[in-house]
């Protein structure tokens, strides 16, 4: 490689690994706690949770609950998302088609159906801090544009990966090797930062380039809608058929029939099917339909994505995708979600996606690092070395304090009574936003890498360790306790604090150096 190209990619590794690094370093630290987010909530709530699937959902008595709580479904389509670990079934009520509709009728709506009691409650019903740290990992509080800012983030990510690839191919198995503890600090960063690079690289890429897909693709459908003559709704069914609609013809006279009955139907066609969403389109009409989206279960397949579509009133298959054999568009886009979520490999793969998400942490502060030491030189003059250094300053500070804000959130979302749950959003977003804040200014102008890096993880072990302790007082569920009733849910979010909290204070032992 020619000496100027060299300093192209270099450059380009160096400039959009800084500018995106602290944004970078929140979508990584909470994307690890995101993949745990549904046993957040069971922990914050407390209750025995009984893990249940689609099969066992009674799609029948789901319709009549939404009916209870006086909603007219005629002319609506329903989409429903089945249980998890929360025992609770998303449930989105679109506006109604029919003519005959009242203003009321055609607004949309979305609730939880309990899948034991099939009680309805609103999204903010009981709002939790694992909802608020996952939402937090694509900038959802900010309006209209943070997921799509999380996009091209990951996107530089992908350009600061392949870029940092090309800089250090020719050393990256060599210096792979080379780890210098008694050398200064740029070095001792630099040894880190490849090491736990290339580490952590295979799963960097993945992520870059599923966040990539995953945060920018409604801007896909700007060349997109040239190719359909500016047929938005035709594009989105191409490219997603599960979200096709249909017309309304007119309201049907008969009785409805089960929908149980065609998804039991489904089942003793596909035994090995699982539904991930269940539809149900023009409610009431004489072309309602049932569809069921799934794939197989991960003991089967990887990727398998299937779809049967049912006249509800007559019974018959309109529509019909075997999963043992799945399109392109499909099995590209179910194999971008199973990678970049995690979810076919249960709570073993999420810890290796945690592990693997804060080694990813340490690879963007320790490059922080090393373009900061890189930068404190004499021949750089005096204003720019300070702007570095402050700069430095208030990449570690966001970057550090957001363990011990999440430990404290987590010990204020658990103390917040059931009797507030109606306020909990605004409190949690109070304590976490606020709390963070305060934490990154405080260490900012403390003006000392070291100090900040030392009490981050003192106040985050501290308060971490104080997790199961809590939850134990408040709700009685002592470790020892959901284990017996084999509470798998409440019990992993304790023992992964005590994981945690134990490694942070190993950390800090070690800890002797000014960083």
């Amino acid at each position: 490689m020619s000496k100027r190209n060299y300093n192209v990619f270099f450059h380009v590794h160096t400039i959009s690994g800084i500018i995106i690094s602290a944004a970078l370093f929140i979508i990584f630290f909470c994307g690890a706690f995101a993949l745990i987010k549904d046993e957040i909530t069971a922990w914050e709530k407390g209750e025995n949770v009984n893990m249940e699937i689609a099969s066992d959902v009674d799609y029948d008595r789901a319709m009549q609950s939404l009916k209870d709580e006086g909603l007219n479904l005629t002319g609506r389509d329903i989409r429903m998302i089945p249980p998890d670990v929360k025992q609770k079934m998303f449930v989105g009520v679109s506006a109604s088609k029919s003519e005959n509709a009242s203003e009321e009728d055609k607004l949309s709506t979305y609730y939880n159906l309990h899948t034991r009691t099939y009680e309805l409650s609103t999204y903010y019903a009981f709002y939790s801090i694992g909802e608020l740290i996952y939402r937090l990992h694509f900038f959802h509080q900010i309006p209209t544009y943070g997921i799509l800012t999380a996009g091209f983030v990951a996107f530089f990510f992908l350009l600061a990966i392949v870029s940092g690839l090309i800089v250090h191919w020719k050393k990256i198995v060599s210096n792979f090797y080379i780890f210098r503890p008694k050398t200064k600090l740029k070095t001792i960063w630099t040894d880190a930062h490849t090491a736990l690079g290339v580490i952590g690289l295979p799963f960097q890429f993945m992520f870059a380039l599923t966040s990539s897909f995953l945060c920018l693709s409604s801007l896909i459908l700007l060349p997109i809608n040239f190719a359909y003559d500016g047929n938005q709704q035709q594009a989105l069914e191409d490219l997603r058929p599960m979200q096709k609609t249909y017309e309304w013809e007119e309201q049907a006279t008969g009785e409805i029939p089960s929908l149980n009955a065609l998804y039991e139907k489904t089942q003793e066609k596909w035994p090995e099917f699982e539904a991930a969403q269940v539809y149900v389109k023009n409610y009431g009409g004489t072309n309602m339909k049932f569809q069921i989206d799934g794939l197989l279960k991960p003991d089967e397949a990887f990727l398998g994505h299937g779809r049967i579509v049912y006249d509800v009133m007559s019974n018959t298959i309109t529509e019909e995708k075997n999963p043992e054999d799945s399109g392109y568009a499909e099995t590209v886009e179910l194999a971008i979600r199973r990678l970049h979520f995690g979810d076919f490999g249960g709570l073993s793969l999420k810890v290796i996606y945690f592990a693997l998400a804060i080694i990813t942490c340490f690879v963007i502060l320790s490059g922080v690092l090393i373009w900061l030491e890189a930068r404190d030189k004499k021949h750089i003059p005096e204003k720019k070395r300070k702007f570095n250094r402050a700069l430095g300053y208030f990449y570690v500070a966001i970057c550090m304090s957001l363990y011990p804000i999440t430990a404290i959130s987590m010990l204020v979302a658990k103390y917040i009574p059931r009797t507030m749950d109606t306020d909990r959003q605004s409190i949690l977003y109070a304590v976490f936003f606020i709390g963070w804040l305060i934490f990154t200014l405080f260490f900012t102008f403390r003006k000392n890498n070291y100090i900040t890096t030392k009490y981050s993880l003192i106040l985050g072990s501290f308060f971490g360790i104080l997790v199961p302790i809590i939850n134990g007082l408040v709700s009685g569920n002592w470790i020892w306790k959901m284990y017996q009733q084999d509470q798998t849910a409440i019990l992993f979010v304790d023992i992964f604090w005590i994981c945690i909290s134990l490694i942070s204070f190993g950390i800090l032992l070690r800890m002797k150096k000014p960083v």
